[in-house]
């Protein structure tokens, strides 16, 4: 069993370095700090990377101020938690590259095993398969770490409202609510507490707002001036992609930051019909069947072009 394998890499290693990905989430940051705390409680020292700041709007999750860029000495283990492929991993992939003493623990479908050990399984978000990895090596969850997973079961459910919402998901959150969690005083902090900056942006790129293939896909996009103009952060844009989708009609949502000159983060959200994992994989990302991204290089319009010709050919 490869939970096997993975509790003797952690049992064996003394330092433990704890990766999130790139442009982190809720999934991966609480995914990573649940981890962290579980595994200091039997006696490791842990220590939880990301190359991007951690967004605001998470700043309330126990031990969230302990994250650091990039590892400056060296591991015994090195874990990456939500990461479905190297390049998720942003500057700190060189640690995985040469894949020793590697784990890799994530739950999209498009993952491309980059790690020594890789655990990936079909779940809707990543800390449930932290969840289960504590629970197989016997570690008890404290308050803390119970909020911290529960955030990810949420984010990445859509607050419990998207497809991907199962039995599973259910019963992980039926478990973690029996600790200490303020369910109203969560959401409201997650969903609906904003800055004035990001309520501007919003306007701005909502305004933008296109439709293609008979309305059948719909388009937002957020360029660098309209996040500098307004005073907000491109992590501001997550959940922007949302306002999209719920178009009547619509049978995919794209959202499109800039992340460059000429590069752009995209994100692809299906009702159902369309696999946007394909659309992406052709583009060098991955993802999910509902819920996929990738990164497209080029002048913005051109980009938008390719990918309504990619999504024209899965409708």
């Amino acid at each position: 069993m490869i939970f096997q394998k993975i509790a003797e890499k952690i049992k064996k290693a003394d330092k433990i370095a704890i990766f999130s990905h790139t442009r982190p989430d809720g999934d991966t940051v609480g995914g990573v700090l649940a981890l962290k705390k579980g595994l200091e409680s039997i006696g490791k020292k842990c220590a939880c990377f990301c190359d991007n700041a951690i967004p605001s709007r998470f700043s309330f999750l126990p031990g969230v101020g302990d994250y650091s860029l990039s590892p400056a000495e060296k591991y015994d283990l090195y874990i990456a938690v939500d990461c479905g492929e190297l390049a998720r991993l942003g500057e700190n992939a060189v640690f995985f590259q040469k894949k020793v003493n590697t784990v890799n623990i994530d739950h999209h479908g498009s993952n491309d095993n980059f790690a020594e050990i890789n655990y990936v399984a079909g779940y809707a978000s990543t800390c449930e398969i932290v969840f289960e990895l504590l629970d197989y090596m016997k570690i008890s969850l404290d308050d803390d770490s119970a909020l911290c997973l529960y955030v990810g079961l949420s984010t990445d459910t859509g607050n419990f409202a998207h497809s991907n919402t199962d039995a599973h998901v259910f019963e992980c959150a039926r478990r973690l609510i029996g600790h200490k969690i303020d369910v109203a005083a969560l959401n409201f902090a997650l969903y609906r507490d904003t800055s004035f900056q990001r309520t501007k942006l919003l306007g701005r790129v909502l305004g933008g707002m296109r439709r293609y293939l008979d309305g059948k896909l719909t388009l937002i996009y957020t360029l660098s001036q309209d996040i500098a103009e307004t005073g907000a952060t491109a992590s501001d844009t997550e959940g922007f992609i949302d306002y999209a989708t719920n178009v009547t009609g619509t049978e995919v949502g794209v959202a499109i930051c800039q992340h460059g000159e000429n590069s752009f983060k995209v994100s692809m959200r299906s009702r159902g019909k369309v696999d946007v994992s394909a659309v992406c994989s052709s583009f060098g990302g991955g993802g999910h069947r509902n819920a996929s991204g990738c990164m497209i290089c080029g002048f913005f319009e051109d980009v938008v072009d390719k990918i309504v010709r990619a999504i024209s050919l899965e409708l």
